[in-house]
């Protein structure tokens, strides 16, 4: 399996030729998404930042809710989580998606931005990848997914939604990131080519250059 990160949470899997594209798109944080075409489209939320699904070709099966899908290669399901507070006239979620190939799972946390729930959890403890978003700004704050990699135990993290450095100086959220978790040797790489006999005994910070093109 290969996976490469095209930016802010969208990710792509290949997995023996057959690909899943998750969250395409838009430019509103100042990053154009790759032109890229794709068997498969899984969708946090309706946010344009996670939604722009005309970004991508090949005519696509969309993945946009809650449920249980088997689509080629990929088993893949759809958790539920709240966006907004219940109370709220028009409540909104995102979806977090479990996705099965090769005797991988893969956990894409999309625009999460509340804590999670013990059943929740228990959903995604299988995950031995976990695509995280870590910006400074995101939605999802470093204790919450502190708690959720605790709980997952995920052997791989793969870093999203991250800016490589700020304009003044400050830290970054990558920067904040790798403190909290204590990382020291993060490097890199355009693509992390990956099979189940390949996972490493404890978990280990991956970082992914974003593919542009």
């Amino acid at each position: 399996m290969e996976i490469t990160w095209l930016g802010h949470s969208s990710v792509c899997i290949n997995s023996r030729d057959e690909i899943l594209i998750t969250d395409p798109f838009d430019t509103s944080h100042n990053r154009m998404m790759p032109s890229r075409k794709s068997d498969i489209v899984t969708v946090s939320n309706s946010d344009p930042k996670y939604s722009t699904t005309k970004a991508i070709s090949g005519n696509p099966y969309i993945v946009n809710g809650p449920g249980e899908y088997e689509i080629g290669q990929y088993y893949i399901t759809g958790i539920a989580t709240p966006l907004t507070e219940s109370t709220s006239e028009d409540p909104k979620i995102n979806v977090i998606y479990t996705i099965r190939a090769e005797g991988l799972v893969i956990c894409q946390l999309g625009g999460i931005n509340q804590k999670l729930t013990s059943g929740q959890l228990d959903q995604l403890r299988q995950a031995n990848i976990l695509l995280a978003p870590i910006a400074k700004s995101s939605s999802l704050a470093h204790e919450t997914l502190q708690e959720i990699i605790s709980a997952i135990q995920p052997r791989i993290l793969i870093p999203l939604e991250y800016i490589e450095e700020n304009d003044d100086g400050t830290p970054t959220g990558l920067d904040t990131f790798l403190t909290n978790t204590g990382t020291t040797d993060a490097i890199g790489i355009n693509r992390l080519n990956i099979d189940e006999t390949k996972l490493p005994a404890e978990l280990k910070i991956q970082l992914l250059n974003p593919q542009n093109s």
